[in-house]
């Protein structure tokens, strides 16, 4: 049987099943055993079911039996609401929460399971939607969450309430210096919007047939603005900033030469992206190393060769003078 033609069969299979989700998700009934059937999925399990069925209420007006999704992350029940309203964005939330980015949630759950590596603080730049920055509030972790795009923060806001946390939302971009800057996205996703106007002519390129790009003029600091609110904390920073990442990086030196934060942040695989990245982790004494990462399992970081070669689009970079560092060099 030929390539193309099992590729058919799998897509015809695939849809057929989209269309028995949509309607076992419709009915609270037959919602919540679906939900018993995903929890006991792996995470591997649950990045397919992501995305196989994260988008099929994108372009569908349906009213359901609202209530609320359930997962668990480090043994903490998150609940995700379900709305007719906004089932679109509910529905892949509640299966984006766990499912998506696997590589980053495995990392934050080893890391907050650690005695030496578990953070103070966690600031979550390009939050988007906020659901990284839920799984670090519902720990009790001290959390800053920064998101300039206005769509998101209402949002954002609800899950928290649903969950019982007090967020502290930044509603402002961070970058190398202080002022006004564009944020263009495109309005059903978010998480592709940019400050940076390197990325702009690819969004417009990629989305313009599709839906209408935003652009907003919004607030941009740097991030050592906020080194007096993290002083003497450990901390674990996430950057998703859609190709904007070395800009914030820049904008925080201080904070990596005296915090040495922990660093999880997002690459595009492209080759002058990767160098300049790779040549500022250097600069400042950082090493770049392979998600999944776990401190209880050291291992060496990876060079310049295998970051600029490597398909993956997220890292994780740790200060040569932290402790994280200090047990992978007794490896």
């Amino acid at each position: 049987m030929s390539a193309t033609i099992l590729f058919k069969i799998k897509y015809k299979f695939i849809t057929f099943l989209q269309s028995i989700i949509r309607l076992i998700v419709i009915s609270a009934w037959t919602r919540n055993l679906l939900n018993l059937f995903y929890l006991q999925l792996n995470a591997q399990q649950k990045s397919i079911f992501y995305v196989w069925f994260s988008k099929v209420f994108r372009d569908t007006d349906i009213c359901i039996d609202e209530g609320s999704w359930e997962v668990y992350f480090a043994e903490q029940k998150i609940l995700i609401p379900l709305t007719s309203d906004w089932l679109w964005l509910d529905w892949d939330n509640a299966i984006s929460i766990v499912g998506h980015d696997i590589d980053i949630k495995e990392t934050y759950e080893a890391i907050l399971n650690s005695s030496v590596n578990k953070p103070d603080c966690f600031i979550d730049i390009g939050a988007n939607y906020g659901t990284h920055s839920l799984l670090f509030l519902m720990k009790g972790i001290n959390t800053i969450t920064f998101e300039p795009n206005r769509l998101c923060h209402d949002y954002f806001q609800q899950i928290c309430d649903h969950n019982h946390v007090k967020p502290t939302l930044e509603k402002i971009a961070l970058g190398e210096q202080n002022g006004y800057v564009d944020l263009v996205y495109p309005q059903k996703n978010t998480w592709n919007g940019s400050t940076n106007i390197d990325i702009i002519p690819s969004l417009r390129d990629q989305f313009t047939v599709s839906q209408d790009l935003v652009i907003e003029k919004v607030i941009q600091i740097k991030l050592d603005d906020y080194y007096s609110k993290i002083t003497n904390q450990k901390t674990l920073i996430k950057i998703d900033t859609e190709g904007n990442e070395l800009s914030v990086l820049m904008g925080g030196k201080k904070i990596l030469k005296e915090i040495q934060p922990t660093i999880i942040f997002e690459c595009m695989a492209k080759p002058n992206i990767r160098t300049k990245i790779f040549e500022f982790f250097l600069s400042e004494d950082y090493q770049v190393y392979e998600l999944p990462w776990n401190p209880n399992y050291p291992r060496y970081p990876i060079t310049y060769e295998q970051f600029s070669q490597d398909l993956s689009t997220n890292f994780i970079a740790i200060s040569k003078f932290s402790t994280s560092h200090c047990k992978d060099l007794r490896s």
